[in-house]
C-alpha cells in the first residue's frame, strides 16, 4: 500500500549503538487490571519429556526404556502390550533399573551380567528393507561417565557420540542381511557373522539368501522369530564364544552362528562380568551396503539401498535371560 517507511535499506547508514533509559516498575491498579484480557491455558509442548515404558525381563524382573532424547508421549520407542518393544525408525532406547523422565543418569541404566548365560527374545524385521538397520546390542553405559555428544552418556566402539567402549552387536539387521558382531572398545570393525555385506568386498556369508529372507526357508523375515543367544565361558570363567541361534515356528532349520577366537574376548570378558547395558535402535541410512550390500562375489541381497522405503517401525518381544 505504500504506507511503510523505507524503500530501500542501506545498512552502512546505521549508527554504532542507540540508547534506552528511564526504566521503571510500577503496579497496576485495580481498575486497570479487570480491564486486562484474561489468559487462556496453553497445550503442553509437544516435546514433553516422557518415559516410553517398561517391562518384564524374564529370569531378571522389570525392566524401564530409556530414549535417547525425550518425545512427547514416547512417540518415537514405544512400550505396548504385555512388554512389546516398538521402536520407530531414528529411535534408540537403552536397558534401564529406572526411567525419570527429562534426566539421563548413566548410574540408572542396566548393568546386565550376561557371562555364561543366555538371552532370548523375538523379533519382527517385516518391512525392513535394504537400507534399513534393526539393532539389539551390549555397551557399557552404566560405567561411562562421560555425557558425550548426545547427552544421554551413551558409547559404542564406533565413537558415534565422542565416547568409546565394548560393544557386543547381538544384531544388525533387516529382512534381507544379519550381523553379529564382537568388538573392542577400539575395534571398530570387530569380529562379525551372519549374512549380507560388501561394497568392493564381501561380508560374510554363513547363510544365504535361500535360508534368510522373505518367504525364506529357514527364516522367513516376513514374520517374527526366535532370537537365542549364548555366551559361554571356559573353567576359569573367561568368555570364549558368543552363539547365536535364529529359529521359526514351522521351520525345522535354525541358522547358528559362533564368534570364537576373537583377539579381544578377554576385555569383553570383563565387561560382560562388569555388566553391560542392552540397546535397541532402528535407523537407515542410502549406504547401507557394508551391511547388505551384494558384495563382489554377487551373493549379499541387495544391490543398492533406499532409506526411505523402510517400515515405520520393527518389534522386539519376549526378553528372557537364563543361566
Amino acid at each position: 500500500d505504500g504506507e511503510g517507511p523505507c524503500a530501500v535499506d542501506v545498512a552502512e547508514r546505521c549508527p554504532s549503538s542507540v540508547q534506552f533509559s528511564n526504566f521503571s516498575l510500577a503496579p497496576i491498579s485495580k481498575a486497570r487490571a479487570s480491564e486486562l484480557p484474561v489468559a487462556k491455558p496453553t497445550q503442553a509442548p509437544q516435546d514433553i519429556a516422557v518415559c516410553p515404558g517398561s517391562f518384564d525381563l524374564g529370569g531378571y524382573g522389570p525392566v524401564s526404556l530409556v530414549p535417547t532424547g525425550w518425545h512427547a508421549n514416547g512417540a518415537l520407542f514405544e512400550v505396548v502390550g504385555k512388554g512389546e518393544m516398538v521402536p520407530h525408525m531414528g529411535s534408540r532406547a537403552y536397558f534401564a533399573n529406572t526411567c525419570t523422565a527429562g534426566l539421563y543418569d548413566h548410574k540408572q541404566y542396566l548393568a546386565l551380567n550376561l557371562l555364561g548365560k543366555t538371552l532370548r527374545f523375538m523379533v519382527d524385521v517385516s518391512g525392513a528393507g535394504c537400507g534399513c538397520n534393526a539393532a539389539l546390542y551390549l555397551v557399557s553405559m552404566q560405567q561411562n561417565d562421560k555425557p558425550s555428544t548426545c547427552n544421554d552418556y551413551y558409547c559404542d566402539a564406533n565413537h558415534v557420540c565422542g565416547v568409546s567402549c565394548a560393544e557386543i552387536d547381538i544384531l544388525e539387521a533387516n529382512m534381507y542381511a544379519w550381523h553379529s558382531t564382537l568388538h573392542t572398545a577400539l575395534d571398530h570393525s570387530g569380529k562379525g557373522a551372519g549374512y549380507g555385506g560388501g561394497d568392493g568386498w564381501n561380508g560374510p556369508r554363513d547363510f544365504n539368501r535361500t535360508q534368510y529372507g522373505p518367504g525364506a526357508s529357514c527364516i522367513d523375515t516376513d514374520k517374527a522369530f526366535n532370537v537365542v543367544v549364548s555366551f559361554p565361558v571356559d573353567a576359569e570363567g573367561e568368555l570364549v564364544a558368543m552363539e547365536v541361534v535364529l529359529s521359526q515356528e514351522g521351520h525345522d532349520c535354525p541358522l547358528s552362528l559362533k564368534l570364537d577366537r576373537y583377539a579381544g574376548m578377554q576385555e569383553l570378558s570383563k565387561a560382560l562380568a562388569a555388566g553391560m547395558t542392552p540397546v535397541v535402535s532402528y535407523w537407515s541410512d542410502n549406504t547401507m551396503l557394508w551391511m547388505d550390500g551384494a558384495g563382489t562375489d554377487g551373493q549379499g541381497p541387495c544391490a543398492s539401498d533406499d532409506a526411505t522405503a523402510c517400515s515405520a517401525s520393527v518389534r522386539f518381544s519376549g526378553f528372557s535371560v537364563a543361566a
